[in-house]
């Protein structure tokens, strides 16, 4: 039994070099290079939704930059991924092949990409390489938006994410899909998403990000509880909670400019914290008082930098925070806002559902791309192909990693019905924890104690596994389990 991730590498790894060796000279050896390709490098997320759905504005956030751009302009009409490099570069992947580095200045702050003169339609995807060490354990993919008036822009975000490619954009491990409302085409795009082949179709993949939060309620200064209680009405939804593992609201706005302020904004903002109450007020009432020049002191390009920043309610947020004294550095006021804005929740489910389960996640995808690899070379009657689809089935019904993760898609898909205490037993073995936290003890229970509760735990889903009313997925995640405990039991020194 594969017992930790770099196990489970190890293995797909050898799977890998017999594929390589049984593929050799056909026209499969290509696509087995590319597997073992995808297994070196950081796991892909991508952002997608509608059109103003803030994708970008969360990439930026994200990463803690302003490297995508949020205007109207033609990159965000262009799949642009975000890879860790030691150096700056862009470069542009061209149709049906070739490449070219693209110039690029910052502006501003931001990333202001020139395309070269290159038409949009030659243009397969931009990748930028940036020295963030946010870009280390995750590649982000900002896409264009769907439902776009310009069909063409839609059609090439449900190219890149929906359909399957050697290495191509619609190699995505995993999804943020950006939402203000569930509409049907929502809905309809994470069910696309899931059905595109078997090592993505689960819920596992996808976390629904309800954007632009601070807009719910015009703004209001109760805006952000509205949109958490909207993000938990969508969680409990069957049609969302069968496609997603779980709706974090997120003010992306907030959260970038969080992550990007600057000591000249602070200072600005701190001018208006200072006036009087009634004046302060008053301007903080609506967009036109917060304009009018005989109320404001900031000048005009100013007062427009900061609307566009932060909008009213980041505004009155920001500016409350440092009238009444709660913070008093432009540090402060940054980590306020990344708190308040819903980004910090987001990053600890990327950590936590994503980058902790990165090489589980892409051993998963890297065993169904050998599979379909087998299954073609047998159909060619190449020697040895049933050693490679041998090893795959071997390695997926050994691995607790896998078995955990399938684990998890029949909990959170629906197919496997448990009370809410079981399915917080299910989140703890999942979890990356210790074995103590695992089985649901504190951090400094005794190896006793852990394997009593292991013991306990085994013998309860045993006893599930063998109740004749189960069902078969019933049985199949109760004896998940029991193999979760029982591993647990082995190790406990």
């Amino acid at each position: 039994m594969s017992r930790g991730p770099g196990d489970l590498a190890t293995e797909v790894r050898r799977i890998a070099d017999e594929a390589t060796r049984v593929a050799r000279g056909t026209d499969q050896e290509a696509a087995v290079a590319l597997v073992v390709r995808r297994l070196e490098q950081p796991l892909r997320v991508a952002i997608a939704g509608r059109v103003k759905a803030g994708k970008s504005t969360l990439l930026n956030a994200l990463v803690g930059e302003r490297l995508a751009a949020t205007d109207a302009g033609e990159c965000t009409r262009v799949v642009t991924w975000y890879r860790h490099a030691l150096g700056y570069r862009v470069v542009a992947e061209l149709r049906p092949e070739g490449t070219r580095e693209l110039p690029f200045r910052r502006h501003d702050g931001a990333l202001d990409i020139d395309l070269d003169g290159l038409p949009l339609e030659s243009i397969e995807r931009i990748e930028v390489g940036w020295p963030s060490q946010k870009l280390v354990e995750l590649t982000l993919i900002d896409t264009p938006g769907l439902a776009s008036a310009n069909v063409a822009t839609s059609e090439r975000t449900t190219h890149a994410l929906l359909e399957d490619e050697s290495d191509g954009p619609g190699d995505a491990d995993a999804i943020l899909y950006l939402m203000r409302h569930l509409h049907r085409t929502d809905v309809g795009f994470l069910e696309a998403f899931m059905d595109r082949s078997v090592a993505h179709a689960s819920p596992i993949n996808a976390i629904v990000v309800l954007s632009r939060a601070d807009e719910i309620g015009a703004a209001r200064s109760d805006a952000l509880e509205s949109a958490r209680a909207v993000a938990a009405r969508y969680g409990a939804d069957v049609r969302v909670r069968e496609l997603a593992s779980g709706v974090i609201p997120v003010a992306g706005l907030i959260a970038e400019t969080g992550a990007t302020l600057r000591e000249a904004q602070f200072g600005w903002l701190r001018e208006v914290a200072v006036l009087p109450v009634t004046r302060r007020d008053a301007l903080l009432r609506s967009v036109e008082r917060f304009r009018d020049p005989e109320q404001n002191p900031l000048g005009e390009e100013i007062r427009e930098e900061l609307l566009g920043r932060l909008g009213m309610f980041g505004l009155r947020l920001a500016i409350g925070l440092l009238a009444d004294g709660r913070v008093r550095t432009a540090t402060e006021l940054s980590q306020a806002l990344l708190e308040h804005s819903g980004i910090r929740a987001l990053q600890r489910a990327l950590t936590e559902r994503y980058a902790g389960r990165a090489q589980a996640l892409k051993a998963r995808s890297a065993l169904a791309g050998l599979r379909a690899i087998g299954e073609e070379l047998e159909r060619q009657a190449v020697a040895d192909a049933a050693d490679v689809l041998l090893a795959v089935d071997r390695l997926e019904s050994s691995s607790q990693e896998l078995g955990l993760l399938r684990l998890l898609h029949l909990v959170l898909s629906g197919a496997v019905e448990l009370t809410p205490d079981e399915r917080g037993e299910v989140d703890r073995l999942c979890a990356a924890g210790d074995a103590a936290e695992r089985v649901g003890l504190p951090a400094d229970a005794g190896p006793e104690s852990i394997r009593e509760a292991a013991i306990a735990g085994i013998d309860r889903w045993r006893s599930r596994a063998a109740n004749p009313l189960s069902d078969r997925r019933t049985i199949e995640a109760a004896e998940i389990i029991s193999r979760a405990y029982e591993e647990i039991h082995a190790t406990v020194g």
